[in-house]
């Protein structure tokens, strides 16, 4: 093939802008280049760069076939090829990508050494990166623990969400029984030290109903035991099977207020120790810098609204290093029968993405809606933001697999996540599409 000298001039050009914008934008991310220009070049270079996170790959050369032992890796990839030069190559191989589901994302455009463009794919990238280091704590019943740690054909379910859990994300899971919590941290809490912290509480409530501070001693302790428990295994989120063990007298407080304090210390918080929304809400913590709100969505066909209840969301919505923190009143729940419940007045008039994960079959389902208003009762649980949404979508659309639990986060996310979802190897479906 004739290379003529303005050609290697764009290219060398090219080459070396990109790599100023990687040094520059990521000092912390450590890049490992190399070039080919055939599919030999491609295996060799592939061979040399090792056990790498994931591949950056720019194409300035139409059909030379260096695309296929890259995206046949197996590694998360972003291809950016330029529209003159390189764009022959992706559209040669793009089908293969999307019929084979391979872990590749690719775009053509003119402009490849844009630094808004490579900074947004090297922080996909940089993403499945952090979240295969993360680790979840998952305080269970010994029963559970083993069925979690261990394949028993008894527990098909939560073994099969566990293992692709750890098979998607790499993400480690931890677990411990409620005996090991109490002893380990709970019960090393003293009442003193509890009550500075159900003191506090009280004080930035914006209202308290039906609790005196000795009532929430317990949850104060609940959230100081789980607070060194994560110090203590090093994870960057908890989840805990509440109503079963409290239920169960294992654990002797609820969680919900201690999640809340979390929350704000930048800490993801599963409740009922669903292991596919902690996975989630990670995944979306190393997207977006954003909490989550695990939600019971309940559909209202003649207003078309779905009420999102759960005991328990984050006050700080709006992202994790934000200060500008939701009110909240303690309450109680269930139409009286549960304490140490928060109402949490969610931000209104804004777009938010509801997300769930079918993991068995890999699949991110994922809904819009718009927050209208909230409700406050003591009807099942107690914060209930209502959305406007498509809800007899939802109702024909919905996918059992994935449980009922979807997560909310402000924002509209269903492009990132499509994004994300290819390099994890995750169908991302609209469970609000038309039919």
């Amino acid at each position: 093939m004739i290379i003529s000298d303005e050609f290697r001039k764009f290219y060398e050009d090219h080459v070396e802008q990109i790599k100023n914008i990687l040094e520059e934008k990521f000092p912390d991310v450590e890049f490992v280049y190399g070039e080919a220009g055939t599919a030999s070049d491609s295996v060799r270079v592939l061979k040399k760069l090792g056990n790498v996170e994931g591949y950056l790959v720019f194409v300035f050369r139409h059909l030379t076939g260096v695309l296929r032992p890259i995206i046949t890796s197996g590694k998360p990839t972003v291809i950016l090829a330029e529209t003159y030069t390189g764009s022959g190559e992706l559209m040669m191989e793009y089908k293969r990508i999307v019929k084979n589901c391979l872990k590749v994302l690719g775009k053509c455009t003119r402009n490849v050494a844009d630094p808004k463009l490579i900074e947004r794919y090297v922080k996909l990238l940089k993403t499945v990166h952090d979240i295969r280091r993360s680790r979840l704590l998952l305080i269970v019943g010994p029963v559970t623990s083993q069925y979690v740690d261990a394949a028993f054909p008894m527990a098909v379910g939560i073994y099969n969400a566990a293992a692709e859990i750890r098979s998607i994300f790499g993400i480690e899971i931890i677990t411990i029984t409620p005996k090991e919590f109490n002893e380990k941290f709970y019960e090393r809490i003293s009442d003193d030290e509890a009550r500075k912290v159900a003191k506090k509480w009280i004080e930035e409530a914006k209202s308290v109903v039906g609790h005196s501070e000795d009532d929430l001693i317990g949850d104060a302790k609940m959230y100081l035991a789980m607070k060194k428990a994560i110090e203590h295994y090093e994870v960057d989120g908890i989840a805990v099977d509440c109503w079963t063990l409290y239920s169960s007298g294992m654990i002797k407080a609820w969680p919900c207020l201690g999640f809340m304090e979390l929350s704000k210390e930048g800490i993801v918080c599963g409740c009922e120790a669903d292991l596919t929304s902690s996975a989630v809400m990670i995944l979306m913590k190393h997207l977006a810098g954003l909490p989550g709100f695990i939600t019971d969505p309940s559909i209202d066909e003649e207003t078309g609204e779905v009420i999102y209840y759960h005991c328990f969301s984050p006050i700080n919505m709006l992202g994790y290093d934000s200060k500008k923190y939701s009110p909240y009143v303690i309450t109680i729940a269930h139409w009286g029968g549960k304490k140490g419940s928060i109402y949490v007045e969610l931000p209104t008039r804004r777009k938010v993405t509801l997300v769930g994960l079918d993991a068995v079959d890999r699949c991110l389902v994922v809904h819009e809606a718009e927050i209208v208003r909230n409700e406050y009762n003591e009807k099942e649980c107690s914060t209930k933001p209502v959305g406007r949404a498509k809800v007899r979508n939802l109702l024909r659309n919905w996918d059992w697999k994935a449980g009922w639990h979807r997560v909310m986060f402000y924002g509209e996310w269903k492009e990132a996540l499509k994004e994300i979802g290819t390099l994890l190897g995750l169908k991302v479906v609209e469970e609000d599409a038309d039919l």
